[in-house]
């Protein structure tokens, strides 16, 4: 997924998954803005997908 303004994302954080939306996007960074926090990763991943448009996600899987 290529960074984009206005794009919502998600990463881990400490125990949560944060909810972050990309302010700046340059060649050499980026920078965002915190949404929100959840407890657990499926939480994280519909939250992302319902604030860029994409609908719900079929499937929720941890590729890590």
């Amino acid at each position: 997924m290529k960074e984009k303004v206005g794009l919502y994302h998600f990463c881990h954080k400490r125990n949560m998954w944060s909810v972050y939306q990309y302010t700046t996007v340059t060649e050499t960074g980026s920078t965002a803005r915190h949404i929100e926090d959840y407890g657990y990763f499926e939480d994280a991943v519909k939250a992302v997908y319902r604030l860029n448009g994409w609908g719900q996600p079929k499937n929720i899987t941890k590729k890590f």
